[in-house]
């Protein structure tokens, strides 16, 4: 448990999907995200999808935080985890261009 960097420097295009790398959950149940996110060329706003699995390969929602906007965002904790692991999803919400996005996971056990 604790805080893992799950981006830096990462450019994300309209209409194209990226993924953090899997990390543990460590025995935590409770996943708060935090970004900063800045635009390069018309992007405004961005999502952030945690997801969870057991096995590595099949992949759930979690939790889907949208409309977060240039500059730093810390959604809602997602409680009540019942995964293993988790990754992060990120995907430009509206506007084209692209993003470039710092993000982070804190996990803990609530």
């Amino acid at each position: 448990m604790g805080y893992t960097v799950m981006a830096a420097r990462l450019a994300v295009t309209n209409g194209t999907d990226n993924f953090s790398n899997a990390i543990g959950m460590g025995g935590g149940n409770a996943v708060q995200v935090d970004a900063v996110c800045f635009n390069l060329g018309g992007a405004t706003s961005y999502t952030i999808e945690v997801q969870g699995s057991n096995d590595g390969a099949n992949w759930s929602v979690v939790t889907a935080n949208s409309g977060l906007v240039l500059g730093y965002s810390a959604p809602t904790k997602s409680t009540g985890v019942g995964f293993s692991m988790i990754r992060y999803r990120y995907s430009v919400s509206s506007g084209s261009g692209t993003i470039i996005i710092y993000a982070g996971c804190n996990i803990s056990h609530q």
